[in-house]
């Protein structure tokens, strides 16, 4: 892949946002005349054991939960996340999904119809924001994401969710974010500073799923992620070096699941692969899927691949993936 400008990268975001827009609007507002606090969807769940087979499921939305206050340098920040519980007993399996944006730009609004189809497959999904680039520069992000399932296992009862039974899914740089999740733990400096009634609880996830993530900075400029990064990567090396998850792969990290576009202009495929192939030396699970004729952003809408994630999760995280 040809180096890219930072003013380029940029561009190619505001694009997309302008492009998903009036579909994070209609999703916002759909399905008609019911509650938002109440969603009801079709889906199709599929079983290890038999064909897909077509179930109507019911969950909750919780929007605007605060799950993180701070002080930075310059001001106080609150962090709010959407969470989607099923209806029943529970407890159940939790997804936190992390939407993308080059680490500068977008919501947890991004990935509401994703959310939709994870809470109606019998997953609570917390969605988060999270503080941007350039103003809060790596690991920022990272902390923000360790933070969230701290505070997911923290809030268990409460969401009804089972804290031995979480996984990561993201998208873009959503997806960079929870692979880190999935490779680092306490001991790899990427921690931040954690809330004195949080320090019991650990970062770890039970399965990861990625799409079209960035997983080593090879391929980068030496100025292209300065804007996040914080300095070039000619300069400070051991920062790229630091932020890519291909760094802290180890035998103790769950699966994973990955998946990218083909025709994907923004972050090249071999970087997945290179992420894939490590993970296979280390004895770690990994699921890669690309999709062939596809760019960036039509990958991140293509829900046939959401559905195998989904897959993925039900294989890692349910004992009877029809159950839940």
């Amino acid at each position: 892949m040809k180096d890219m400008s930072t003013k380029t990268w940029l561009v190619l975001i505001s694009v997309v946002t302008i492009i998903t827009a009036p579909q994070l609007v209609r999703a916002q507002h759909s399905p008609p005349r019911q509650p938002r606090s109440q969603v009801r969807l079709d889906e199709r769940t599929n079983s290890k054991a038999g064909p897909s087979s077509l179930r109507r499921l019911e969950f909750k939305k919780h929007g605007g939960v605060v799950y993180k206050r701070g002080q930075s340098e310059s001001d106080e920040y609150k962090l709010t996340c959407d969470v989607y519980v099923p209806d029943g007993e529970g407890p159940y399996p939790a997804i936190l999904a992390v939407h993308g944006g080059s680490w500068t730009s977008g919501t947890k609004l991004h990935v509401i119809r994703h959310a939709w189809r994870m809470a109606a497959r019998g997953y609570v999904v917390v969605a988060i924001n999270y503080r941007h680039a350039p103003k809060h520069k790596f690991p920022t992000q990272v902390h923000d994401c360790k933070h969230a399932v701290r505070w997911m296992r923290h809030n268990a009862d409460k969401y009804k969710i089972d804290p031995s039974r979480i996984a990561g899914f993201g998208y873009s740089a959503g997806g960079h974010l929870v692979l880190l999740l999935g490779t680092t733990d306490s001991d790899d400096g990427l921690e931040g500073q954690v809330d004195e009634e949080l320090r019991c609880y650990d970062t770890c996830l039970q399965a990861v799923a990625a799409g079209g993530a960035p997983c080593e900075f090879e391929w980068v400029g030496s100025s292209t992620l300065a804007f996040w990064i914080g300095a070039t990567k000619n300069h400070r090396p051991q920062l790229y070096h630091q932020a890519a998850p291909t760094t802290y792969i180890d035998k103790d990290d769950p699966p994973f699941f990955l998946y990218h576009g083909e025709k994907d202009a923004l972050v090249p495929l071999s970087s997945t692969l290179i992420m894939r192939d490590k993970l296979k030396e280390a004895g770690i699970e990994c699921t890669h899927e690309t999709l062939q004729g596809k760019g960036h952003f039509w990958t991140f809408s293509d829900f046939g691949a959401l559905d195998r994630v989904l897959d993925f999760f039900d294989r890692e995280l349910k004992e009877n993936p029809t159950s839940d």
